[in-house]
């Protein structure tokens, strides 16, 4: 037959199987975040990678723009600024006369009296 285990043997088999139980435990949480961060890991790559296809094809529409669509854009660029001159002396011109037609009223009022 089998020796018959110690008192001090027969305290720590449950500690034991704890601890093991425990080891375990922590091997299958390590595992599962190996794996998350296998899936990030991933998924900053393709990532990555969109963005370096973007900032390639962006670079790519900037270097295959042609000499007349660069003049016809720079022409528009030249007519948008010219039409915001243009309103923002419209506006004060606006500005001024309401302020006259202000002056008139008053003098009107005083007239009148």
């Amino acid at each position: 037959m089998g020796q018959k285990p110690s008192g001090i043997e027969r305290f720590l088999a449950p500690s034991l199987s704890k601890i093991e139980e425990e080891v375990r435990s922590i091997h299958a949480e390590i595992d599962t975040v190996k794996a998350r961060m296998d899936e990030t890991d991933k998924r900053l790559a393709k990532l990555e990678e969109g963005y370096k296809r973007l900032t390639d094809k962006t670079s790519k529409a900037d270097n295959e723009m042609t000499a007349e669509s660069k003049v016809l854009f720079d022409s528009v660029n030249e007519m948008e600024k010219q039409n915001r001159d243009e309103i923002d002396i419209l506006k004060r011109a606006i500005d001024v006369a309401q302020r006259r037609l202000i002056v008139l009223e008053a003098k009107m009022k005083e007239l009148g009296q």
